[in-house]
């Protein structure tokens, strides 16, 4: 359903919202840089050998500079173009005397040969760039490729490409172990990551970040505060991610008490709660059924100088449509019109699923049936 047609569609609901919605405003490129985007692109996508590739690139007269470089991968990776003429490409360039890539260069290269599957083709760049410019092989290089490679192999296999960077970056320290996690929390799951961190917490030093990433997603209380307890006796103080984290696990729970007891440690460790915090608090209280106090915590952290945003009102909105009093819905929401916060898809699919059954039929054009 397109977003004029929900516009359309609230006032049958009972909301008329009493300020205009807001629009985002346009921004445009440089259009001459775009240009030669475009025509070092056509000749990439047209190119049938290598010999080719570099005259049309010569006789274009287009200066092949790093910024230019950059957006052609990118364009070549939205539009899923193809590899090997790629590299051919990212080669040419970068074998110009006095030339060095850019780390968002070789990023995208790698990220579309893993697209493809070119496995082999990632491992022989990388070894060129480690002898070339080894500065530019960094964590987020561990990410890119691990990404690619976790899509299609197992988790062993994984790891097995992970410990390979040993040999290519210039500090194989925490910062990639942390790649290697994030990477198993994406493309796997968060019983991989953390079985792969029990296996490999003693070869790194595990930080901050390294909690942080393990502690989201999180299901079960217990186990989250028994990792929450491993990270303070290694001397790794939590900040507000690793408090949110907790907060969240204890709100999903239903352990709405035990939440808002980590928020007064929180404050007495002078670690402010922010809108994830209170959003949070706000879904908790809805899972016990407590629509009313959760309103109320949207007054509240104002008075703590923090103010709500689009997806603290949704939880709060979702609280009420849930209960069915979609009056209380509706006032959320124009008070959030009000405050200058434009309602997303979010916002008004929760109006569109509790009233399904009663009202949506009756609208021609939005619903099929009935």
């Amino acid at each position: 359903m397109t977003t004029a047609k929900r516009l359309a569609f609230l006032p049958l609901l009972g909301y008329v919202p009493s300020v205009p919605f807001l629009s985002r405003p346009f921004c445009s490129g440089n259009p001459s840089l775009n240009d030669d985007v475009e025509t070092v692109f056509r000749i990439i996508s047209s190119s049938t050998s290598s010999k080719n590739l570099v005259q049309s690139l010569k006789s274009s007269g287009v200066f092949l500079s790093n910024d230019l470089i950059d957006k052609v991968l990118k364009r070549v990776r939205f539009s899923h173009g193809n590899p090997l003429q790629a590299l051919e490409f990212f080669n040419y360039t970068g074998y110009r005397r006095g030339f060095y890539h850019t780390a968002f260069s070789l990023d995208t290269m790698l990220y579309i040969l893993g697209r493809n599957r070119v496995f082999d083709k990632i491992w022989e760049l990388l070894i060129e760039m480690r002898q070339k410019d080894r500065s530019l092989i960094s964590p987020r290089t561990v990410m890119v490729v691990l990404g690619r490679i976790a899509k299609v192999c197992s988790v062993r296999q994984t790891v097995e490409s992970f410990r390979k960077f040993k040999k290519l970056v210039p500090e194989f320290d925490t910062g990639c172990f942390n790649a290697l996690l994030r990477t198993l929390c994406q493309e796997k799951s968060m019983v991989d990551a953390r079985n792969v961190y029990h296996s490999l917490k003693h070869q790194f030093r595990p930080n901050l970040q390294t909690f942080n990433i393990l502690l989201s997603g999180w299901k079960s209380t217990e186990e989250a505060k028994e990792f929450f307890e491993e990270m303070r006796e290694m001397g790794v103080k939590p900040d507000i991610v690793s408090y949110n984290c907790l907060v969240d696990v204890y709100c999903k729970g239903r352990e709405v008490d035990s939440a808002y007891k980590v928020v007064e440690k929180m404050r007495d460790e002078d670690i402010t709660p922010d809108v994830i915090t209170y959003t949070s608090l706000i879904g908790g209280l809805g899972l016990i059924g407590q629509p009313d106090k959760a309103r109320d915590v949207l007054k509240e952290m104002k008075e703590y100088g923090c103010y709500p945003d689009v997806a603290a009102y949704n939880a709060a909105i979702r609280n009420y449509c849930i209960a069915k009093r979609l009056g209380e819905a509706y006032k959320l929401m124009d008070d959030m019109v009000k405050k200058g916060l434009t309602p997303n898809a979010t916002t008004y699919n929760l109006f569109f699923r509790v009233s399904s059954g009663r009202m949506i039929c009756q609208v021609p054009g939005i619903c099929t049936g009935g």
